[in-house]
């Protein structure tokens, strides 16, 4: 064992090279699930420490010994096992990102049964979104994000119309919301929210979570505008909890992306209005877009309410006209930005209030796909009439994450209806498309 030390440490160029050797092995191993390499690779982690430790010995020897030019190569041979390190780390970062499931491997699409492909999402298509055009709150935004900004953060959180509804019409206001195809109602942790879209060639886009962004060269922001229907916060992160009226606020401003960020919930009698902007300029001009179309939106409300709700079930029917294409189905499935990821365009009636989700199975052997996510993203508040013959649409995003990119398999989707008044859940439909799994 001395005689190895004394051969290690006198060569300048073997701790490295072995430390190299040692990295190589390890890369090649670690995203392995076998156990026994599992094991190999947390031993190659200790034995990598020890070698890198031996490149340091040998540089300090050698400039104990006023050998300098070799003590300055270990120290450049120590620079360069750093950065071979993370160049591995990346790597296996990346893979491990994108790590194949397998769930896919062997499975074969049945033959003999009627399989849909999830179809093209019109609400992405820029072309069909040019002859349709776009809805007056995306406008509105836009509009004011052509005026340059200032450094005036300062906002009036002013929606008399918004507080008045919640507070005296709250029942209808609920229904109007749950109508209108500008609102998806979702429920998250038993409390309902329903957020703003934005409706381009005369369907609304389902965004990840609500969030709208454009960081294109004629625009640079992000936004959301959601309503907490049961006063109840949704995002996790930090809010300022503001009161609506005609006091001046400053919003509490963070960075993110390397944008002013602002997080408002302005608490407006029977709802919270929850707004989010990341933007250039300290000036709120999304968030100030926003809440004046907010105001003019719900002043309209109130001037005849069961006129507002009939006007947004009829542009429910018609959506719902749009969603179905030339499917007699409940439902269709729309491609997403990447596989894995599609959008769920519902076309039903359930008949009673309540909420409707899907289950997803795999068909040759009937596996549940990512049930509890699934359910949750595609859950959905449905406006309805009693006559069957009626159909009203809705949209939600949601992601399969069972099997990889490029391995397509069969699998069944269900509708259900949890219905308000506490009766049993039903299926309303089912259909079996050809999809492929989100890459993890």
């Amino acid at each position: 064992m001395k005689r190895f030390f004394k051969i290690y440490f006198t060569f300048w160029w073997l701790p490295p090279l072995v430390y190299l050797g040692l990295l190589a092995a390890f890369s090649g191993v670690a995203l392995s699930t076998w156990r026994p390499l599992v094991v190999a690779a947390n031993c190659l982690t200790g034995m990598m420490g020890i070698a890198l430790f031996g490149v340091l010995a040998v540089s300090i020897r050698h400039f104990i010994k006023k050998q300098w030019g070799k003590g300055v190569t270990g120290l450049f041979l120590i620079v360069g096992c750093g950065f071979a390190t993370v160049l591995a780390a990346g790597f296996l970062a990346f893979a491990t990102m994108f790590d194949p499931d397998g769930f896919a491997d062997n499975l074969k699409i049945p033959e003999g049964i009627e399989i849909a492909d999830p179809e093209q999402d019109a609400s992405e298509d820029s072309e069909a979104a040019a002859l349709g055009g776009t809805d007056e709150l995306q406008d509105a935004v836009r509009k004011a994000l052509t005026i340059p900004g200032n450094d005036k953060a300062e906002i009036t959180p002013d929606m008399p119309s918004l507080r008045k509804a919640a507070t005296d019409r709250n029942a209808t206001l609920m229904e109007y919301v749950e109508a209108s195809p500008d609102w998806h109602v979702f429920l998250e942790r038993g409390n309902r929210f329903a957020s703003r879209s934005w409706s381009y060639g005369g369907e609304p886009r389902d965004e990840l979570h609500g969030y709208i962004s454009d960081l294109s060269d004629t625009a640079w922001f992000q936004t959301r505008c959601l309503l907490c229907l049961d006063r109840k916060q949704w995002s996790r992160y930090s809010v300022q909890h503001v009161e609506e009226g005609k006091n001046p606020v400053l919003p509490e401003m963070t960075n993110g992306n390397e944008l002013n960020e602002s997080r408002l919930m302005v608490e407006c009698g029977g709802v919270w209005v929850e707004l989010f902007e990341q933007s250039n300029n300290l000036e709120r001009r999304v968030t100030k877009a926003t809440m004046d179309y907010l105001e003019k939106e719900f002043a309209e409300f109130l001037a005849n309410p069961k006129a507002a709700v009939t006007k947004a079930r009829g542009r429910s029917r018609e959506l719902a006209k749009r969603l179905a294409g030339t499917s007699t189905h409940g439902f269709r499935l729309l491609t997403g930005m990447q596989p894995g990821i599609y959008t769920v365009a519902y076309s039903l009636n359930p008949g009673e209030a309540g909420s409707v989700y899907l289950k997803a199975f795999e068909v040759t052997q009937g596996t549940p796909l990512s049930a509890a996510p699934l359910e949750e993203k595609s859950k959905t508040r449905m406006t309805w009439s009693s006559t069957p013959e009626e159909r009203f649409g809705a949209k939600a995003g949601f992601t399969i994450y069972e099997g990889d990119w490029g391995k397509p398999y069969a699998a069944r989707f269900e509708v259900w209806f949890d219905p308000d008044s506490g009766s049993s859940e039903r299926k309303l439909a089912e259909r079996v498309f050809k999809i492929e799994g989100w890459q993890h």
